[in-house]
C-alpha cells in the first residue's frame, strides 16, 4: 500500500506543479511584454525573458495540467481496491466488485495493473481470485558494514554468525 501511496502523491505533485505554471505563466506573458515596452537596457531583456518564460510555462500548462490531474485520478481505484484486498481481507473478482461498485473486467484490469505496477506483492491472480504466495521469500534482515549508532568499521562476519558486534559501542546487528 505504501508504495501506491508515494506514486499517488507524486501524481499529486507533479499536478499541483503544472497547475501552478499554466496560472502563473498567463500573467507573465503580458507583464512581462507591456514592461518590457517601456523599458531599455538590462531590464529589457529580463522583462522579455519573463513574458518567454510565461509562453512556456502557459504551453506546459495548458498541455500537461489535465494529463496531470487524470494520471493522479486514476490512482483512486487502485488504492481502494488495495485497500479491499489488504485490510478487508477481499480476494475474489465478485465480491471485489460488489464491495467497490464496479464491474468485474474493470477490478480484473485494475488488479493487473496493481499487480504489473508492483503495487500488490505476495499474491497469485488467477483471473477469479487472489491466494496469498506461501511460497514468497523471507526478506533478508540489512547486512551491517558501518554501525548505525557510532559509525565504526563492523567486523566481517564469520560463516554461522548470527549476529556481529560493535567493537567501539557494544552494539549488536542480526545478520541472519
Amino acid at each position: 500500500m505504501d508504495k501506491v501511496k508515494r506514486a499517488r502523491k507524486k501524481a499529486l505533485i507533479r499536478a499541483i506543479i503544472f497547475t501552478v505554471l499554466l496560472v502563473a505563466g498567463i500573467p507573465m506573458i503580458p507583464i512581462g511584454f507591456v514592461f518590457a515596452a517601456k523599458t531599455t537596457g538590462a531590464v529589457h531583456g529580463i522583462l522579455i525573458a519573463v513574458a518567454i518564460a510565461g509562453i512556456a510555462f502557459t504551453a506546459v500548462g495548458f498541455y500537461g495540467t489535465p494529463i496531470a490531474w487524470t494520471s493522479f485520478g486514476n490512482y483512486a481505484p487502485i488504492v481502494r481496491l488495495i485497500y479491499a484486498i489488504e485490510k478487508e481481507c477481499i480476494y475474489d473478482v465478485p465480491t471485489l466488485a460488489t464491495y467497490l461498485h464496479r464491474r468485474e473486467k474493470d477490478i480484473q484490469g485494475t488488479i493487473r495493473t496493481a499487480i504489473d505496477k508492483l503495487y500488490l506483492e505476495g499474491y497469485f491472480f488467477d483471473g477469479t481470485k487472489l491466494t496469498l504466495n506461501e511460497n514468497k521469500k523471507l526478506k533478508a534482515k540489512p547486512i551491517y558494514t558501518k554501525c548505525p549508532n557510532c559509525g565504526a568499521s563492523l567486523p566481517t562476519p564469520q560463516d554461522g554468525d548470527e549476529s556481529v558486534t560493535c567493537k567501539y559501542c557494544g552494539s549488536v546487528f542480526p545478520i541472519k
